[in-house]
């Protein structure tokens, strides 16, 4: 079963426990040394070497040498491990952006200046670069609004990116919400498919290959006139791009969207 990142304790316990508050601790707590960070750290480790399913608040407890009622202590509930996890797990977002960003200001240069593009690939990609080390926070059911420290830190970057460039409010949080979920999504799908190899036993050519045969086969021009084309014209068969790299349709998308950003923009300027 797929964890939900929802927590069952108030707002306010969970906001504590994400923001690093410690919980006071009775003279008879757990051995000195605990902490949400530590157990947060352990998580991760069980994460990426036996997977999301894996993680529970006993075997944190035992990777820490304490019990799981001491972890309780911290964490109040498996769901707020979770949450923690998640945000720890992203880490904070490259610093190339603000550093950037603070010379323009330093230098009194404009925003249209400013590579905005570039900050937002960068950003792209660095997303991607934290769910390809960490493919199981895409197991994570993402059923709040971020609210981590690291979260928020990587939702701040990219509203930075595209600010100053034209943008109503409301458009800069429509277009992060709609690059946010593009990079996630597509790494999904890109973990998904680099799974298979290890479940069938199949290599990723083999798939990409059978793939393209089947639409040989399938695509029938009358049903399916432009798939077909693309199949006769061989855009389906395997090449020297891994079969699961998203970055190229990524990469495509990205530049395409901003394509229109800009030009909604020009037009919006008169």
């Amino acid at each position: 079963m797929t964890p939900a990142r929802k927590s069952k304790e108030t707002q306010a316990k969970a906001l504590e426990v994400l923001w690093g508050g410690e919980r006071p601790l009775p003279a008879r707590g757990p051995k000195p040394g605990l902490s949400v960070e530590k157990i947060a750290a352990a998580a991760i480790r069980i994460a990426d070497e036996e997977g999301l399913e894996a993680l529970s608040m006993h075997h944190v407890a035992g990777r820490l040498g304490y019990t799981a009622m001491s972890l309780y202590r911290y964490v109040p509930s498996k769901e707020q491990l979770v949450d923690v996890v998640y945000d720890r797990a992203l880490g904070p977002p490259p610093a190339a952006g603000h550093a950037e960003r603070a010379a323009a200001d330093d230098a009194g240069a404009p925003d249209a200046a400013r590579d905005w593009r570039a900050e937002v690939h960068s950003w792209v990609r660095s997303m991607l670069a934290v769910y390809q080390q960490h493919p199981w926070l895409l197991d994570i059911t993402t059923s709040s609004p971020p609210l981590g420290p690291n979260q928020l830190a990587w939702l701040e970057a990219l509203l930075q990116a595209v600010s100053g460039i034209g943008l109503t409010n409301e458009e800069m949080l429509h277009l992060v919400i709609f690059v946010t979920g593009a990079v996630r999504d597509l790494a999904h799908t890109s973990s998904e498919m680099a799974q298979t190899p290890e479940k069938t036993g199949v290599s990723m050519e083999q798939i990409g290959e059978g793939y393209a045969d089947a639409l040989r086969h399938i695509a029938d021009s009358t049903r399916f006139p432009t798939l077909s084309r693309l199949v006769e014209t061989g855009t389906f068969e395997p090449n020297e791009t891994p079969y699961n790299d998203i970055v190229p349709s990524l990469d495509f998308g990205l530049q395409r969207l901003l394509d229109g950003v800009e030009e909604h923009v020009r037009r919006m300027r008169g």
